[in-house]
């Protein structure tokens, strides 16, 4: 029997519902369909500690000023608004006919289906918008709009017209840039550098102790060289807690990496074992895993021991809660390298076993362990890759904001 592709049905649903359904579905995308192994957790918390309010979806910067821009237009006119979803929703279609017409390609978001565009850039952004500041009440886009005319309304109440109590002073921060005259028929992503400030600035005041904000006051538009945090000279300069934060997290996606390549190695072994290999395509596989695993080997017993106890006591010390199953993982991986020497992974019928069980415990009958149909589904390659904590997707937005405060 054929395999059957999951779809997703649109029913009757308002636009708030299928804001949220897209939030969900943006989740999956964040998070990542390749975290095979259930890293996400640990993944999530070095990223959302390092970089609070970004996201893989973010694509550059001035867009955190974009949609402010749109919102208080629409704002402006608030009578004359009947449907806040696609006022906004045909206003930010404006934004990227604009972008075009500015010559911007690169970063685009919808550049190419335009009124077809799934998710919004707002949708895309709004955690930044929270967490930075910038819409001051600090809740969701569905929350916003749903009050949209009442809160964009208050300055019409007559002095003696208290304001309901849950409704804040503002919606969006009161030192946030105008936007220029035309903007709306030609823009693009280059910051000026009063723009730049007022980010660097929100960034600064609300995320205060965070990498993020250390990078947007010290580092500058050469972080687009580097591939990972900790490559970024500036941080060896960085508060200590910051230091020890990129430490344990470069240390971490070294340490699991290990995880991926030979979770990789056992599905090309079981593929070519269940169905034979005539073109030999798994044993190509077999024999890349095999040499990826010795370069991987090499460096891990560079590496002090890794310590899982060390990992669970700052995730605590940031509030953040780490199920038992998925630190009974990384415990039993630990333990073994621990023991016997990174070099004895490719080969260990015990670490072997703790992938089985850690993907069939997380998929149930879907696992390719043991779905032969999702074996057979297995491109060559599934969830590989040092975790980088979005920094390719956070160095394009600090590059932005130091572009713009050289000018």
């Amino acid at each position: 029997m054929s395999p059957v592709a999951a779809t997703l049905t649109w029913l009757d649903l308002t636009s708030t519902d299928r804001n949220q359904v897209r939030q969900i579905l943006d989740l999956f995308e964040e998070q990542g369909t390749v975290d095979e192994l259930g890293l996400g957790t640990v993944r999530d918390f070095f990223s959302d500690t390092l970089f609070p309010g970004t996201s893989t979806l973010h694509t550059r910067l001035r867009y955190v000023l974009f949609i402010p821009w749109v919102y208080r237009r629409l704002e402006a006119r608030h009578r004359q608004v009947q449907d806040i979803d696609a006022e906004a929703r045909e206003q930010e279609i404006r934004v990227i006919d604009a972008l075009r017409s500015g010559g911007e390609e690169e970063g685009v978001i919808g550049g190419h289906a335009r009124e077809r565009l799934a998710r919004l850039p707002s949708q895309a952004y709004w955690s930044a918008l929270a967490r930075w500041g910038l819409f001051c009440p600090r809740q969701s886009q569905g929350w916003y709009h749903h009050r949209f005319h009442r809160l964009a309304g208050r300055r019409e109440r007559t002095a003696d017209e208290p304001l309901e109590a849950e409704e804040p002073v503002r919606t969006w921060h009161p030192q946030l840039p105008e936007p220029p005259e035309d903007w709306l028929q030609a823009t693009t992503f280059a910051l000026t550098g009063e723009e730049a400030a007022f980010l660097r600035d929100r960034i600064e005041c609300a995320v205060p102790d965070s990498l993020l904000a250390y990078l947007a006051r010290e580092g500058n538009a050469g972080l687009v060289d580097t591939q990972f945090s900790w490559e970024v000279p500036e941080v060896g300069q960085a508060p200590e807690h910051l230091q020890q934060l990129v430490a344990a997290a470069r240390r971490f996606s070294l340490h699991v990496e290990g995880a991926t390549l030979l979770y990789n190695l056992q599905l090309a072994e079981l593929r070519r074992d269940r169905h034979g290999d005539p073109q030999g395509v798994d044993q190509g596989h077999i024999d890349t895993y095999r040499e990826r695993l010795a370069v991987w080997a090499g460096q891990e017993a560079e590496e002090t021991p890794f310590d899982p106890q060390a990992l669970w006591a700052q995730a605590a010390r940031h509030r953040v809660v780490l199920r038992q199953p998925l630190r009974r993982f990384v415990e039993s991986w630990s333990e073994v390298i621990n023991s016997h020497g990174a070099a004895a992974v490719a080969d260990s019928q015990r670490l072997r076993e703790l992938i089985a069980s850690r993907e069939r415990a997380l998929k149930g009958p879907r696992a390719r362990v043991v779905n032969t149909n999702r074996l057979d589904q297995w491109r060559g390659s599934a969830g590989l890759g040092r975790l980088d904590y979005r920094w390719p997707d956070v160095r394009r937005l600090l590059a932005d904001l130091h572009e713009g405060l050289g000018r």
